[in-house]
């Protein structure tokens, strides 16, 4: 998902300053995604280069002006192709991890395992958490985000649980081949 377009998503629902942006970015994703304030500002930027959002500066007693964003018709219309096109790409293969497995050893497989049992690990604490949240989610008066939120945690959960099962997948192949 770009930044840019959640961006738009989030300020076509109410005009916000940079630091409110990033609190509702994280709010809406940050189980999933994180970004830093810098990120959030060189967006911003680009973002008004394109016409696509606006600023008004508002005063503060004591404080430096700030920046309150709000997106453009010409970026909601943006906004609105994005959000009815599907998606082009399906997951990409490209991971830290996968990048760690081509360059190890592969004539000792005793670390390769290791990271495997390290990365099902962290997968399971991420399921865990994930289930943690959603079953707090239902004890939650009833909100329209709810829905959206359970359904991006489902995919966290099948797509934690489709990458242990490719890692057993992994650490059997290796097995095999290391007995040979």
């Amino acid at each position: 998902m770009s930044v840019k377009y959640a961006m738009l998503g989030i300020l076509a629902k109410k005009d916000l300053h940079g630091y409110e942006l990033k609190s509702r970015f994280d709010e809406k994703v940050g189980e999933f995604w994180s970004l830093n304030y810098g990120q959030i500002y060189t967006t911003l930027d680009r973002l008004e280069k394109e016409d696509l959002v606006t600023h008004d500066r508002q005063t503060q007693d004591r404080r430096p002006d700030r920046k309150i964003y709000s997106i453009t018709r010409k970026g909601r219309k943006e906004l609105d192709e994005w959000l009815t096109a599907p998606v082009n790409r399906v997951r990409a293969l490209r991971d830290e991890f996968f990048v760690k497995l081509v360059f190890m050893d592969k004539d000792d497989p005793a670390p390769v395992l290791d990271l495997i049992e390290k990365q099902k690990a962290l997968y399971l604490r991420q399921m865990n958490r994930l289930t943690h949240q959603k079953v707090d989610l239902k004890k939650k008066p009833n909100n329209r985000d709810a829905l959206i939120t359970e359904l991006l945690m489902d995919a966290g959960l099948f797509h934690a649980e489709a990458d242990i099962k490719w890692l057993n997948l992994c650490e059997a192949k290796i097995k095999a081949k290391s007995k040979k």
